[in-house]
């Protein structure tokens, strides 16, 4: 019978426990781009933010790729080599992007980190699936997980902030990396090497496909960075990167029809609920991307360093835990998911609201406390909310594969697409903002400055940054309500909140025979992918 755990047998189920945690919070927040020093990493590198804006959007790219053949390579190898393989690469990677100063270098890191986080961060998903949710509901995986691994992610970001202060932006990179090598010594002496089911052939991988998958959202991440830095379609290279994605895409689906085992079964694009998530996915890009005009608010004008911008994600924290028991309430009683995902979108226009009339030069921090709390309530909400919606009612078969391509949507496609817009805007809303200004310091005797007009250049560039902020808050508010009416009109399929029968089963270790698998043959290869593995 397969160990159902991680580790050896002589390991006590507390000390058990306490592994999961030790391995758990490191993986969710190591990276290859870490946005807290974002800002210092550009100017040390002397490289345009796009090539690390590109490198972090590459890391999503490796997690998509990896994700459809999830289950293949766990049942190839065992999960000691899973993970010191792993653990090893991250690592490895992040020592490679403190020894360079390539951005080529810099972007393929951050893709390999993306391909093995996402490969050691499921072997602990399946066992925490059952911890959290014993009778395998996925709502009560998704309450927990999503506000842990958010909560993480915005801690991590305030402590690597602090280590950058006190020291060098590499100092993040080389203590990730010591980590990441203790927890190999810790996989080689406490995991077990038991296999977790006959071993599955690798050249059943169809590699062409997978290098389609790639060469594509590579293209339209380049697309999407690049867009603003040479004038959008004017450049010859966003040109040829725009054409290059639709052929790549489309070899690629065209690839998928004839596969005995599809990197993406074409089937998921007829269920109505994907479709609609991918449209609720790429609104949600609208809201994971302001963060961008709050950043430049509190920096820009208000002055604070990157150690100060990201204590005040810290507010999110509280926010993030009232949004998680707020969604396990409401999955608990049964209501509609479609009200769920607008009262998320509801709590993140207030954030919005607040932020409109908060835009001051002289506003206090405390003030921005509360609107934190509201976007870390709407960001959980719509996380759990929307992955809920757009992957319920999938084959066991299929959930990888669409969870691959709705982490890249979430993640990439929708934030880098709202984010370029976002910055299109800021650059018109500001250069009309110092245009209004110019007018009337025509009538303004400069020479009473000292500096002259320089002297005022500051102050004016400082008062269009504001009313480019005020004025992109007020065009979010709109856009939020727009988003939440179309919610409101489209018409939802039917959510079923059904238990992980077959994943309990298999974590205990009990018998599966007699169960009927509509799309493959090879049980073992279905029956573990569950849905906890689409929790990223």
């Amino acid at each position: 019978m397969y160990n159902q755990g991680l580790f050896k047998d002589w390991v006590p189920k507390p000390a058990m426990l306490l592994l999961i945690i030790l391995y758990l919070f490191p993986l969710l927040v190591v990276g290859g781009i870490y946005t807290a020093n974002f800002s210092n990493m550009m100017s040390d590198l002397a490289l345009y933010s796009e090539y690390l804006s590109f490198a972090n959007y590459a890391s999503f790219i490796g997690m998509g790729t990896a994700l459809p053949y999830l289950l293949r390579f766990k049942m190839r190898f065992r999960s000691k080599e899973l993970m010191i393989t792993s653990l090893s690469m991250i690592a490895l990677c992040s020592i490679a992007i403190i020894s360079t100063d390539s951005p080529y270098v810099i972007i393929a890191a951050n893709f390999v980190i993306g391909f093995f986080k996402i490969i050691a961060i499921i072997e602990f998903v399946l066992p925490l699936l059952f911890i959290l949710s014993p009778d395998g509901d996925r709502t009560k995986f998704y309450t927990v997980f999503y506000p842990l691994s958010i909560s993480t992610a915005q801690i991590g970001g305030y402590f690597f902030a602090k280590i950058a202060y006190n020291l060098q932006w590499e100092s993040v990179y080389l203590v990730m990396a010591i980590i990441m090598l203790v927890l190999v010594l810790i996989s080689v002496i406490f995991m077990h090497d038991l296999r977790f089911s006959r071993k599955l052939p690798l050249y059943q991988i169809d590699l062409l496909s997978m290098l389609l998958f790639v060469v594509s959202f590579f293209l339209l991440t380049y697309t999407l960075v690049f867009a603003k830095q040479q004038d959008w379609f004017a450049s010859s290279y966003i040109q040829a990167s725009t054409i290059g994605f639709i052929i790549t895409m489309f070899l690629f689906l065209w690839r998928q029809k004839g596969l005995k085992r599809p990197y993406v079964p074409l089937s998921v694009f007829k269920k109505k609920n994907f479709i609609q998530g991918f449209i609720l996915l790429m609104c949600l890009g609208m809201f994971l991307a302001s963060g961008v005009i709050q950043n430049t608010f509190t920096v820009g004008i208000l002055g604070y360093d990157s150690l100060t911008n990201n204590l005040l994600n810290y507010a999110m924290v509280p926010g993030i835990i009232i949004g998680a028991i707020y969604a396990r309430k409401w999955y608990a009683k049964k209501w509609p998911t479609k009200f769920l995902i607008i009262s998320g979108m509801i709590f993140y226009t207030l954030h919005f609201v607040m932020m409109y009339f908060l835009i001051s030069p002289e506003v206090d921090i405390n003030y921005l406390i509360v609107p934190s709390i509201l976007r870390g309530m709407g960001m959980v909400i719509l996380f759990i909310s929307i992955w809920f919606y757009a992957l319920d009612g999938f084959d066991m078969a299929e959930t990888l594969a669409v969870a691959s391509l709705s982490i890249v949507v979430r993640s990439l496609i929708s934030v880098a697409f709202a984010g370029a817009i976002y910055s299109w805007l800021f650059y018109k809303l500001q250069l009309q903002g110092l245009e209004n200004i110019a007018h009337h310091l025509d009538a303004v005797d400069l020479s009473q400055y000292r500096g002259g007009g320089l002297a005022l250049y500051g102050r004016s560039r400082i008062q269009a940054v504001l009313t480019a902020s005020k004025a992109l808050y007020g065009y979010s508010i709109i856009a939020g309500i727009i988003i939440m009416l179309f919610t409101l009109a489209i018409r939802f399929e039917n959510t079923y909140y059904r238990r992980l029968i077959l994943v309990r089963k298999l974590l205990k270790g009990e018998s599966i025979k007699g169960y009927n698998f509509r799309v493959r043959k090879n049980t073992t290869e279905t029956i573990a992918a569950g849905s906890g593995a689409v929790a990223v």
